[in-house]
């Protein structure tokens, strides 16, 4: 079956009380997407289930510390790309 593999870059709310230092804000994640079916636009694993869709989380970080590739969320949306070009490429050799 073949399949086509989304980068997503969602933001979240931050974890903690208010006036406090709170947690990431923004996560990463690729939705593999099987061929007939569409794409997620509220990442959930449970509706992801059953429509056939893989969701592989790739990391979270900061957005207002994002200026290099080897900050948390750079690292994350790296490793995002890597896991979306090496599905789609597989998708194209099969084709």
């Amino acid at each position: 079956m073949k399949k086509t593999a989304r980068v997503e870059v969602r933001s979240q709310k931050s974890v903690g009380r208010a006036g406090s230092f709170g947690g990431p804000d923004t996560y990463v994640a690729v939705q593999v997407i099987p061929e007939g079916v569409e794409p997620l636009r509220q990442l959930n694993h449970a509706v992801a289930a059953k429509r056939g869709i893989e969701i592989i989380y790739c990391g979270e970080g900061y957005s207002d510390r994002c200026k290099t590739s080897r900050s948390m969320l750079g690292s994350a949306k790296a490793e995002a790309q890597r896991i979306a070009d090496e599905i789609n490429f597989a998708k194209g050799e099969s084709e």
